[in-house]
């Protein structure tokens, strides 16, 4: 199992941001502050509840997100995250 990498993880977000600004993603997702958008394209790992609403922005899945590698088939599965009430524990746990 790949390790997840918290810069790997804000690549993959500014990735989905694409032409945004920070703060046109922010608002998009829901976020009071663009200063948080900075942090997760730093390498803090955003809630389990914003990686699923990241996810679906960016019509990836929340494994391409964590890990780089596609979820399974290539959809864009985020059940595991939202289903199940994932904590940040079980993320790091991933890794």
């Amino acid at each position: 199992m790949k390790k997840i990498s918290p810069m790997e993880v804000g690549e993959r977000i500014r990735s989905v941001r694409g032409n945004k600004t920070q703060t046109e993603f922010a608002k998009a997702l829901g976020v009071k502050k663009q200063n948080y958008i900075s942090r997760y394209e730093r390498g803090r790992i955003p809630s389990p509840d914003l990686l699923v609403r990241i996810a679906q922005m960016g019509r990836v899945s929340t494994d391409w997100l964590l890990t780089g590698k596609q979820g399974r088939a290539g959809t864009a599965t985020t059940r595991g995250v939202q289903g199940r009430g994932t904590t940040r524990q079980d993320i790091r746990k991933k890794a």
